[in-house]
């Protein structure tokens, strides 16, 4: 992975601090060069590989190599292209000193550089305390942002000795009305959650803060739902796939199914991230909520969700939904010029499959035939079959023939009622029938 950062070498190193400047041709020279002399921060940006375990480390400028901007000019005005420089730096890390150990610096670079524009660039520009409340006041004032802009330049003697651009002042406003809209959401969520809890005791919600006292996840149950989990609440479906709202937070629904096969809702929730942590949150609220875990729990293949539902419901049984699988087949194999007939033969495999050994002969046959043996998504899918295929085994059938027998049964005693309150009319005369 590639990315651009500030990278503080030790300060027992001659070279203490690398800042991230911006290289530009201005004008041109005959000879490259020479920055060794230069100030901490008037070297020019650089460009750092970094992996997960940082040992040995190189920095390069950012226009190393041969390569050009994949926009066009008139597209993007501020193109940027390889001009193979070899301005660099290598650094490696000293397990028995515990510190960083410059290992070669090369800070010739082989084209024009401009040090003067370095507070213009995107990572140098900031606003200050001073400029953030003139802001404020001149928006609530309904001023301009350009004169906003303006007034300030004149403060300091031009817009060349400001630490920010005009397009910073309108990011600014528009992120603080944006922060505004949030809270004021935020408020009217917690007075309905109240209101509601104010009408029915048993109403329940929970709202989680971060350290910086800013909202990021929260939990409702209203009194009809805690009473449906009591009767449908013994396998449940998680059901993250609702579009994330304006603010960002995607929305959840713990959904139960009645007695007539209906889908019916059970707690609903706003997660802060789809990461681990903020499952774990809802799930332990939810569980501190309901009082009970129930027996199964289906959800999408979301890993960070595998671990909290691991974790928080240890003795609940996890599925994956066929529905969401079924749903990618287009996506993983679309491609293929034999898809129709491929798709329509591993569904027939997923749902008609009467064991564990049927399902992994046909699966081999179904691999074998239509040579998808390095497709990695099936490959994954195979391996994990346990959370997802839906065998038929025979005890199943046992099951479910008994249902049958159970249904007929009952209907032959409703027509043997209905056929006691009156006489059946014969088709003839004839004494048998009689």
């Amino acid at each position: 992975m590639v990315v651009t950062k500030v990278v503080t070498i030790p300060s027992a190193i001659e070279c203490t601090e690398i800042t991230e400047l911006e290289c530009d041709d201005t004008e041109l020279v005959d000879e490259l060069p020479d920055y060794s002399c230069l100030a901490d921060d008037e070297i020019p940006k650089v460009r750092m590989r970094m992996t997960k375990q940082p040992i040995n480390q190189s920095i390069h400028c950012n226009r190393e190599g041969f390569w050009a901007s994949r926009f066009k000019a008139p597209i993007r005005k501020n193109t940027m292209t390889g001009v193979g420089c070899r301005a660099r730096i290598y650094a490696k890390f000293d397990r028995e000193k515990h510190d960083w150990v410059l290992l070669k610096v090369e800070l010739n670079h082989s084209h024009p550089c401009s040090t003067r524009k370095a507070a213009h660039y995107h990572e140098n520009r900031e606003l200050t305390m001073h400029a953030k409340c003139i802001i404020e006041i001149n928006d609530e004032a309904g001023i301009r942002p350009n004169n906003t802009f303006l007034a300030l330049a004149n403060e300091v003697g031009g817009p060349s000795n400001l630490g920010f651009s005009e397009k910073d002042v309108r990011n600014y406003i528009s992120s603080r009305l944006q922060s505004t809209n949030v809270n004021a959401d935020i408020k009217e969520m917690l007075n309905y959650f109240m209101r509601m809890k104010e009408l029915n005791p048993n109403y329940f919600y929970t709202v989680n803060i971060n350290e910086d006292n800013k909202f990021t996840s929260a939990v409702w149950v209203d009194a009809r739902c805690r009473a449906s989990y009591k009767y449908y609440g013994e396998v449940v479906s998680f059901d993250i796939t609702y579009s994330t709202n304006r603010h960002g937070l995607p929305f959840a629904a713990f959904i139960g199914v009645n007695y007539h096969g209906k889908s019916t809702l059970l707690s609903c929730a706003l997660l802060g991230s789809k990461e681990n942590p903020s499952f774990e949150w809802v799930f332990t609220q939810w569980l501190e909520c309901m009082e009970t875990t129930p027996k199964g729990i289906i959800t999408d293949q979301c890993k960070s969700m595998f671990g909290a539902i691991k974790k928080v419901l240890p003795n609940t049984r996890h599925r994956w939904c066929i529905w969401h699988i079924t749903q990618k087949i287009h996506n993983k194999l679309g491609g293929y010029s034999r898809f129709k007939e491929l798709n329509a033969e591993l569904k027939h495999i997923i749902w008609n499959s009467k064991s564990v050994k049927d399902f992994e002969d046909h699966w081999a046959e179904f691999i074998d035939e239509f040579n998808l043996h390095h497709n990695r998504w099936l490959s994954d899918l195979f391996e994990d079959r346990h959370m997802w295929v839906p065998i038929t085994s025979l005890v199943q059938f046992v099951h479910e023939f008994d249902n049958v027998l159970g249904t007929k049964g009952q209907k032959e005693l409703e027509d043997d009622v209905a056929d006691s309150r009156g006489l059946i009319p014969c088709s003839t005369r004839s004494a048998i029938e009689r």
